[in-house]
């Protein structure tokens, strides 16, 4: 018995794309997947991160090229203006897709705009964890067609059978996990789909869609997984897909030997908890990472974690371990529902160390029950263990509890308002401060200030090998932010 009510006729195609067993005919539609800019700011030696070529835009540009139609990636990362594709630089795209995340809405909502006032019949479609978490706010909003929620790889290929009007096709409002406007231009939201079962259906990454790997064909660091979902319920957390679901070894070492040809050193796994069963990251290291000569880095709770599997996880070639400490204050750690202590903490780092294995630590600075006694101990931690690598203020992303319950007490008055506050954050001292706490923001900046020169002091390259600290602070770059034009009415 199929306990699963998705479409099995889509899983076999989509596994049909990922074994490239599936008779490709042109469809004569060509799209472009834009990606947007950050303006968040990383540590030295992970500026990588805005230029990798991100996973989800990969796949899905693999599952719209197994389906016949030409792609693109439109790579806006480092271009904040979205008047830049304005004036025919998307005229040939029957298809504009665009990736949304978080920190990019007023450029999401400015390049829609542009797409359609050009050509009005184009479909512009959305999909990532912007739209996943709230997406009637997006959808009411934007000018778009359509967004997928969750998951993409199966809903994509429905929605285009729709689009290219397939025999068999399903009508839009039998699509799972599929947001789009009905003729009124009302926005309906279709019932979530399942998570994926079996992640081994996902396509291997299509590099060959990036402008810049086109010219130069090589991608020296990646963005990996080897599972989606997370077993947590952090209440800062957006999860877009709650159930943890794994890729086999033998899948994972699969795509890390085929990307090889791009001649990529280092691999950054995007697993949100990379360690969540030791038997599992066991055998992984061994039947998928054996032999691949590569360096990485990874997420992970403190709580998951043991001497045999960091020692293992540094044979294989792991660089650095980064661990969501967020805080080592008991009533701020239950608020978050983290489930994890201070001496739980100082343990892993311990057993981290012990492994030959560098430790980064992830602080929040201002959640809700923060104190000047907070604060100071948080301080004399990271001066004590010097193992912080990142510091923010307390964010509340849409879609989270922290987001809901900033709303009731109303620290968010304005939901579009609170998506250009996003849009500002470069995790930076200077950034706006959201107060969920008693006091005043002097002395959050001030308490930031403190923590963050232990990281400015600290360079995490991953090329270096040693755990090394320099003689100066030395601020990192700072991103530019979004340009919006005034008259528009979209300033930030």
């Amino acid at each position: 018995m199929n306990v699963y009510p998705d479409n099995t006729q889509t899983y076999a195609r989509l596994h049909a794309i990922t074994r490239g067993g599936m008779k490709r005919s042109k469809s004569g539609l060509k799209a472009g997947i834009v990606v947007p800019p950050s303006c968040f700011v990383v540590p030295r030696g992970w500026e990588f991160v805005h230029r990798a070529p991100f996973e989800g835009p990969s796949i899905i540009a693999a599952v719209l090229k197994g389906l016949g139609l030409e792609v693109d990636i439109v790579d806006q990362r480092d271009n904040f203006d979205p008047e830049a594709l304005a004036g025919g630089l998307l005229k040939k795209y029957d298809i504009v897709a665009v990736a949304t995340y978080e920190d990019s809405f007023p450029f999401i909502k400015r390049i829609i705009e542009i797409a359609k006032n050009e050509d009005s019949g184009r479909y512009v479609i959305l999909g990532g964890p912007l739209v996943t978490s709230v997406s009637r706010l997006i959808m009411d909003n934007t000018l778009a067609d359509y967004a997928v929620i969750g998951e993409g790889e199966l809903t994509t290929i429905e929605l285009i059978d729709h689009i290219l009007k397939k025999k068999g096709a399903l009508p839009l409002k039998d699509i799972r996990g599929l947001a789009w406007k009905d003729a009124q231009g009302q926005v309906v939201l279709n019932p979530r789909r399942l998570q994926m079962h079996n992640l081994d259906a996902v396509p291997l990454q299509d590099f060959s869609v990036w402008p810049h790997v086109r010219k130069t064909g090589e991608v020296p660091e990646i963005f990996m997984t080897s599972s989606r979902g997370c077993p947590g319920h952090c209440t800062f957390c957006f999860r877009a897909m709650p159930l943890l679901r794994y890729k086999s070894p033998k899948r994972v070492r699969k795509e890390l030997l085929y990307l090889k040809k791009y001649k990529y050193r280092f691999a950054w796994w995007s697993d949100l908890t990379f360690v969540d069963s030791k038997a599992r990251v066991h055998t992984l290291l061994d039947k998928a990472f054996q032999g691949i000569d590569f360096r990485w880095s990874c997420f992970t709770r403190v709580d998951g974690v043991d001497l045999s599997v960091l020692e293992h996880m540094k044979k294989r070639g792991c660089d650095i371990v980064m661990y969501g400490f967020e805080s080592i204050t008991k009533e701020i750690l239950e608020y978050f529902r983290k489930k994890v202590s201070q001496n739980q903490i100082i343990k892993a780092i311990t057993l981290t160390r012990k492994a030959g294995l560098k430790v980064g630590g992830l602080f929040i600075i201002g959640g809700p029950g923060e104190t000047r006694d907070s604060l100071a101990k948080t301080i004399e931690f990271c001066r004590q263990f010097k193992e912080v690598t990142r510091v923010k203020y307390m964010s509340a992303l849409p879609g989270t509890p922290l987001y809901y319950d900033a709303l009731k007490k109303g620290i968010i008055r304005h939901e579009l308002g609170h998506l250009n506050f996003l849009a500002r954050e470069r995790s930076v001292e200077e950034d706006e401060i959201l107060n969920f706490t008693a006091l005043p923001e002097n002395a959050l900046r001030k308490a930031y200030r403190a923590i963050n020169h232990q990281i400015e002091v600290r360079p995490y390259e991953y090329w270096n090998s040693e755990n090394r600290f320099t003689s100066e602070p030395l601020k990192f770059k700072k991103r530019p932010r979004i340009k919006i034009k005034e008259e528009r009415g979209y300033t930030l």
